[in-house]
């Protein structure tokens, strides 16, 4: 590599880089609980399920979601069909369609991203970083 970078200092990376664990979780759903991390044009979910939990199937009009499996297994609703998903499965929940989740018998952890951004989810994270500063 030719090129030479500065380290960032301290600060700077303080303003760009976010520890998501050090964010107060929010309840999604009864069994699904989350880190939500806000952009500006997009919403990042790092969420716990419960084994044996449900994630109602529901429709946004204008938001695409993609989730991502990372530990635990799930079944994806989309358009009224399940999809067996496993660590490391991508699936993308088109803008306007029904999806949702049913949980196996076993906990999952899921990243999801959504764009453009979720404010009902960002609202959430507003009222629990409130929450935690009280």
């Amino acid at each position: 590599m030719s090129q030479h970078f500065e380290r960032a200092t301290e600060a700077e990376r303080r303003a760009v880089v976010i520890t998501y664990a050090a964010i107060p979780q929010v309840q999604l759903a009864p069994g699904a609980m989350s880190h939500i991390v806000a952009g500006s044009n997009m919403t990042l979910s790092i969420a716990n399920l419960k084994a044996g939990s449900y994630f109602p199937v529901h429709t946004h009009q204008s938001i695409e979601q993609m989730m991502l499996v990372l530990a635990g297994e799930l079944d994806a609703i989309l358009d009224g069909k399940l999809f067996r998903m496993k660590p490391g499965d991508v699936i993308r929940f088109p803008a306007g369609h029904e999806h949702g989740a049913k949980m196996t018998d076993v906990d999952c952890h899921i990243v999801d991203i959504f764009s453009p951004a979720r404010l009902d989810y960002e609202e959430k994270l507003k009222s629990a970083v409130e929450n935690t500063v009280q």
